[in-house]
């Protein structure tokens, strides 16, 4: 499945856009795949402090609050991971 993604973010304060063609095997996948991306702009920009703003797929379906779902899940504790 394909679709556009654009997401704006607040870095340190400014706000920056950015725009993409991506593809996902189901639907559900979507907002992980648009987390990902996020994660890369970070990764790009030093991990400097960085809000969530909008996350909107072929321009008209905000996912939003998907996506802020994926970022605040909880950090696992080593004793919960299995190697």
């Amino acid at each position: 499945m394909n679709f556009n993604l654009e997401v704006q973010l607040r870095i340190d304060g400014t706000g920056v856009a950015q725009t993409g063609a991506f593809n996902a095997r189901k639907a559900e996948e979507i907002p992980e795949v648009a987390y990902q991306f996020i994660q890369h702009i970070k990764r790009e920009t030093g991990y400097r402090e960085t809000i969530i703003e909008k996350v909107i797929i072929n321009h008209d379906h905000d996912i939003t609050d998907m996506v802020l779902e994926i970022e605040n899940r909880p950090i696992p504790k080593m004793d919960d991971v299995w190697w």
